[in-house]
């Protein structure tokens, strides 16, 4: 745009427009509100969860859609803090009274890794640091065999998926099945019919071959486990429990990773999907004169 910000081009009802992220993000804000309204929900403020990589003008920009779809944010909270509030709010009678529990928490999911450290006494946690690599996701595994096998099969088709939208992303969500299947089988198939031009693609994948085609990633994957142990002054004995969260790390060989560098067996105590959204709802309800919660303290480090 002028303004050299980004915008996106949409076609409205037959008409051109032109869209900020913040006004996008705001669509989609008040489109959420609408449900919690049919809900019997009428509250217009609310607790939204970042990564802890966000700078403070990806922070402002949340707080701008915010106000521009008529909501009140009464906080923004980090995302490896609303994990921990979820961890630690529901632990308290398994907690010594004494000794701190020191939990690692390893978010890798579609887009980005980070992973927390924290320690938690009864009704008391403190986030010991947290770090992140926001371009290492399996998004970037999905990326890597769609280039490949779009490359093989422009050569044997003369016709190219990657640069096709559609096919690409057919060719991208059967990559993605394929992934999946293999974190519980050792071999699997991407099958397209009629990717492009009706020729069809059918590839049989490994579970080594797979492994062995991301060992770039695996590196950078090993990479941020050890720097965020660096950044937060942890060392592997002083952890209790390591917590792992996100789809993506039920691929096989990163658990294998993070027990290797942790030097224990990871656990998944915490649901994936939702352990975020419930963070965010506890500390929305610490914050709201009409519930009564717990006592809770939450002790944040300066990112």
């Amino acid at each position: 745009m002028e303004n050299k910000k980004i915008g996106l081009q949409v076609s409205c009802r037959g008409e051109q427009h032109i869209f900020t992220p913040e006004q996008v993000t705001a669509f989609y804000l008040k489109k959420m509100k609408t449900y919690f309204e049919k809900a019997g929900m009428m509250s217009k403020e609310i607790v939204i969860a970042v990564p802890s990589h966000f700078t403070n003008a990806e922070k402002q920009a949340y707080l701008d859609a915010c106000e521009i779809a008529g909501i009140k944010c009464v906080r923004l909270i980090g995302e490896g803090t609303a994990q921990a509030l979820t961890y630690g709010f529901f632990r308290k009678n398994d907690l010594d009274k004494e000794k701190p529990r020191k939990v690692a928490f390893v978010d890798f999911g579609h887009s980005k890794l980070c992973v927390t450290f924290a320690s938690f006494l009864p009704g008391k946690m403190k986030i010991l640091g947290s770090h992140s690599d926001k371009n290492l996701g399996a998004r970037q595994i999905d990326f890597l065999l769609a280039d490949l096998l779009g490359g093989n099969f422009y050569k044997k088709y003369g016709c190219d998926p990657r640069t096709n939208p559609r096919a690409r992303l057919r060719l991208l969500d059967a990559i993605e099945k394929m992934r999946k299947l293999l974190t519980g089988n050792k071999e699997a198939d991407i099958s397209c019919e009629s990717l492009l031009e009706d020729e069809d693609l059918r590839q049989h994948f490994t579970r080594t071959e797979l492994e062995e085609l991301i060992g770039p990633f695996l590196e950078r994957f090993n990479k941020c486990l050890q720097d965020s142990m660096a950044k937060a002054g942890i060392d592997v004995k002083e952890l209790d429990f390591v917590e792992l969260v996100g789809e993506a790390t039920r691929i096989p060989i990163c658990i294998e990773q993070i027990r290797t560098i942790f030097g224990k067996d990871p656990s998944r105590t915490m649901n994936s999907t939702d352990c975020i959204s419930r963070g965010c709802a506890l500390q929305a309800a610490m914050l709201s004169p009409n519930f009564q919660t717990a006592g809770f303290e939450v002790e944040e480090h300066n990112q």
